[in-house]
């Protein structure tokens, strides 16, 4: 017998990769990275009532920043090498969590994203099927 381990656990998983073009502030850019992770924290606490599991996000362009948050409480954990201002770059957002399903979290982390959409246009990885947006964070 076999047995989905994901599903018996009630857990969700979501990833995206986005690619963005021009310059943007660093200071503009980690703000709005940083309300992203928070709210999408904050969303996955509405729908659940805790936040188990984490949220990530990385940026790699002239540099680095890496964003995690396991718990809204404790705040989030980053690690800021990126050079001012930030040009032509790369962002890698996942989150993974129990008691809110692949869709549900798809949607909450699409909707939190505005916040870096709105200062740098993200061209978004086109994916082959419908799971092939969810992508392995490595070093992250």
């Amino acid at each position: 017998m076999t047995e989905n381990s994901k599903e018996a656990a009630d857990a969700g998983s979501f990833g995206t990769e986005a690619h963005f073009h021009g310059s943007v502030s660093k200071k503009e850019l980690v703000e709005a990275a940083r309300a992203t992770v928070i709210s999408t924290a904050d969303e996955i606490v509405k729908k659940r009532g805790i936040l188990l599991g984490h949220v990530k996000l990385f940026i790699s362009a002239n540099g680095t920043l890496k964003l995690n948050m396991v718990d809204p409480k404790m705040g989030i954990d980053m690690e800021d090498n990126l050079n001012d201002p930030v040009v032509d770059g790369e962002i890698k957002f996942m989150a993974a969590t129990m008691g809110v399903s692949d869709k549900e979290l798809e949607t909450i982390m699409t909707h939190c994203l505005k916040d870096i959409d709105n200062i740098v246009k993200l061209n978004f990885k086109k994916h082959e099927h419908e799971h092939a947006h969810n992508v392995i964070f490595e070093g992250v």
